[in-house]
């Protein structure tokens, strides 16, 4: 369980670009092989069990199971471990997708940072947007900066640089590069691009506001419930085996997110689905415990 609870906090770590996203695979398949041995351990046990019942006379063959101990923090743990896991699937879908995300990865993990370059040459004529700030028109324009890269200074050619008024030769504006990677090229930060903003202004908290409600009220309900969750302590093959199926579904839709940047929409509906799968497994046992 602290396996799976170090995986789930790691994967709502709310950064793309976070070093130990490529490891949470691995994470991943820590848990699943804890899950495992947990699974034939109690598989043993049963064995065991019935190889003893079977040694008694058979009037004493049936013996009843002992009573599993009960604990409200286990309540507790299972409810917002279940939130937590929806919640670390959905944040896989927030951020910048596809080739800008792959490449936010890129600078992230080769050092890049934001910095402010003054512009050298303003190519051609910037273009309106059309959106306005406090009266300000915001324009879009292709420049020329020198990039002080670990290699020696460069000039290189940014499009697409979003500004409130008109861009002047002389003129500062904070850029995005990886000051070992020439190669990765510069680009405006991600904090200007809208969707970024919308993901972190709004998805984010709103995953997180769910997320808090979903396990208190999990969690209050289990704690109703204790003497039931103290029964799903003890394995039964057609409780936890199809359970165990339903997260292992989940782990392997958000698996593309953790080693890719798909597109948007189907980003969203692989995090979507990974999130359903730990209710619908809950839903199970619940039903079937």
């Amino acid at each position: 369980m602290l396996v799976g609870y170090v995986t789930v906090l790691l994967g709502a770590v709310p950064d793309r670009g976070f070093p130990l996203k490529s490891e949470l695979p691995w994470f991943l398949a820590a848990t699943a092989v804890c899950g495992l041995f947990w699974i034939l351990a109690s598989v043993l046990v049963r064995m065991q069990r019935r190889a003893r019942l079977r040694r008694k006379t058979w009037r004493r063959r049936y013996e009843p199971w002992p009573e599993p101990p009960r604990s409200r923090a286990l309540c507790w743990v299972l409810g917002f471990g279940i939130a937590l896991t929806s919640a670390a699937a959905l944040t896989q879908g927030v951020g910048p997708d596809g080739a800008e995300g792959k490449w936010l990865s890129e600078v992230s993990r080769a050092g890049g940072h934001t910095r402010e370059l003054r512009v050298a040459k303003v190519v051609g004529q910037p273009e309106t947007t059309g959106a306005r700030t406090d009266d300000v028109e915001e324009f879009s324009s292709t420049i020329v900066v020198t990039v002080p890269f670990d290699s020696g200074p460069r000039q290189v050619t940014v499009e697409g640089v979003r500004t409130q008024g008109e861009l002047a030769q002389g003129r500062t504006i904070e850029l995005l590069y990886a000051p070992s990677r020439p190669d990765l090229g510069v680009r405006p930060p991600v904090d200007k691009d809208i969707s970024s903003t919308v993901g972190r202004l709004i998805a984010l908290p709103l995953i997180w506001i769910l997320t808090l409600t979903a396990g208190l009220s999990t969690a209050v309900a289990m704690h109703r419930r204790e003497a039931a969750v103290a029964q799903t302590r003890r394995f039964e093959p057609w409780v936890h085996l199809p359970a165990a199926l339903l997260l292992v579904c989940g782990a392997l839709l958000v698996v593309p997110l953790l080693t890719g940047f798909p597109d948007t929409g189907t980003g969203w509906s692989l995090a979507i689905g990974s999130a359903l799968t730990p209710w619908l497994a809950l839903a199970w046992v619940a039903r079937t415990g």
